[in-house]
């Protein structure tokens, strides 16, 4: 780290080094159970309903670990770019995706760093944005916004607050999240729509469904929110 702090960039670089962070190859290699891990192939039942709503062409996906969604969007023909920071979730997609015959951009990289020319109809997250630390959400909320085609969606899955079921979300605000160095964050309705509601419109926040075996991904502790770029262009929503 520089020894000086002299730019924006200084300040979150700074505020990192308060956050723990979680090894994912590790996490990965060693699967910890963990209720997603348990159905690595089931996409979630939030996006099949979005993918029978919405026409949807190019889609991101951030935080994909082993490539479910992104493996179930490639399969209606989407094209499809997914990223996760471990290096180990990636090869494991890359093979599952082979083994079905789809193709996946999968990338292994921050996806905080993420940079392309490219606008996406569709931006997921299905559980990466409540392990960022508060200071990353306002990145997060940018490169979303950079990154979001007219008229496009962001999908996103998170913790819920006051849901008994969540084992490893803490109900705390951001200044006790540096305090006791947390991993991962739920959240009320409220709350998302403070962050997300000054560059997006709300379409939706309910809990997922649960989840159905072999089928489709579901676990009622989460939020699943849906949010919207609209354009000022005419006709195009």
């Amino acid at each position: 780290m520089k020894p000086n702090i002299d730019n924006y960039s200084d300040v979150l670089d700074l505020l990192d080094d308060f956050v723990e962070q979680i090894s994912w190859d590790h996490f990965y290699a060693n699967r910890r159970p963990a209720p997603f891990v348990l159905q690595n192939e089931m996409p979630d039942e939030n996006l099949m309903e979005l993918i029978a709503s919405r026409s949807v062409r190019t889609a991101l996906e951030f935080g994909c670990g082993e490539g479910r969604n992104a493996i179930f969007l490639a399969s209606k023909g989407i094209d499809v770019t997914a990223i996760d920071k471990s290096a180990v979730a990636i090869e494991n997609a890359k093979k599952i995706s082979g083994k079905k015959g789809l193709k996946v951009d999968f990338q292994s990289i921050d996806a905080l760093t993420f940079e392309s020319d490219r606008k996406y109809d569709l931006i997921y997250d299905s559980g990466m944005f409540h392990h960022l630390a508060p200071h990353r959400r306002i990145t997060y909320v940018e490169l979303v916004k950079k990154m979001l085609a007219p008229g496009g969606c962001l999908g996103l899955t998170c913790f819920a607050w006051g849901d008994q079921a969540v084992h490893e979300a803490d109900e705390i605000d951001d200044w006790e999240f540096y305090k006791k160095k947390r991993v991962g964050v739920a959240f009320t309705p409220a709350r998302l729509k403070e962050i997300f509601g000054n560059a997006f419109d709300l379409v939706s926040i309910r809990k997922m469904k649960d989840g159905v075996p072999d089928t489709i991904q579901g676990l009622t502790f989460m939020w699943a929110a849906l949010f919207e770029h609209i354009s000022n262009e005419e006709g195009i929503r």
